[in-house]
């Protein structure tokens, strides 16, 4: 396990901690030095496909809702730390919000580049990591993915009310997203952001047939809320306060 601080071009400050797959959970807490959180917040997914109004709606929710939500109850944000995406809404929102939460990033080694590794040969399907984190965990692996069980594990490590938020998403959303139900996790899901997210939504709401049995797991699992993309973000604050403190 390696620990080292890494500054942005924007001046902005992070931790690194780079670890092997068996690292555990505790020993990667315990260097990140993060204060036990009140609750979690994990984001998954993407914004692939879609047109930038949606995009637009989507950054306003993470700012005007999900942000201040996480700082109003003292909740740590996950999510996979690149500047893609999501991802980068989310470190876009946390700093408009004034940086009142923290914000890890967790993503493979072999995928992602940062001040100081950013000389090296581009990666192929690489990513930079997003710049207005305050931490990161470097998993040691090649492909994307290849950080999900560690993510996981760490999430349960930190022993708090989580909930996961869908938004758009892959095969590797997909999979997080079903781990989170599996965990015992709410899965928040994001309703008209397309992709998995809409999969998901339209075989919880309208009981159409599934379109794989990962979309059938999350859909009866009964550990899952929608929200609409076009819903004001004062009704995804109340929802993620509803989630998160019963």
């Amino acid at each position: 396990m390696k620990k080292n601080n890494i500054t942005f071009a924007n001046g902005d400050c992070a931790v690194v901690i780079t670890v092997p797959p068996d690292a555990s959970a505790q020993s990667i807490l315990k260097a990140l030095g993060i204060a036990q959180p009140r609750a979690l917040i994990m984001v998954f997914g993407g914004a692939k496909g879609l047109d930038d109004s949606r995009k637009t709606r989507l950054a306003e929710l993470f700012i005007d809702a999900i942000a201040p939500a996480a700082a109003e109850l003292g909740a740590l944000i996950i999510d996979g730390g690149t500047q893609s995406g999501v991802m980068a809404m989310m470190g876009q929102a946390v700093t408009q919000d004034g940086r009142r939460s923290q914000l890890l990033g967790i993503a493979p080694t072999g995928k992602v580049t940062y001040p100081g590794r950013l000389s090296e040969a581009r990666i192929a399907d690489g990513a930079v990591l997003e710049p207005n984190h305050s931490h990161f965990v470097l998993v040691e692996a090649d492909e994307w993915g290849g950080e999900t069980t560690k993510m996981l594990e760490l999430a349960r490590a930190f022993n708090a009310p989580t909930v996961a938020i869908l938004v758009n998403g892959g095969a590797i959303a997909a999979d997080e997203a079903l781990q989170s139900v599996r965990n015992g996790w709410q899965l928040l899901v994001i309703e008209g952001s397309g992709r998995f997210a809409d999969e998901v939504s339209a075989a919880f709401r309208d009981g159409q047939s599934a379109t794989s049995a990962e979309v059938s797991e999350i859909a009866r699992s009964g550990r899952v809320a929608l929200f609409h993309v076009d819903n004001a973000a004062q009704k995804l604050k109340v929802e993620l306060r509803r989630m998160l403190c019963g």
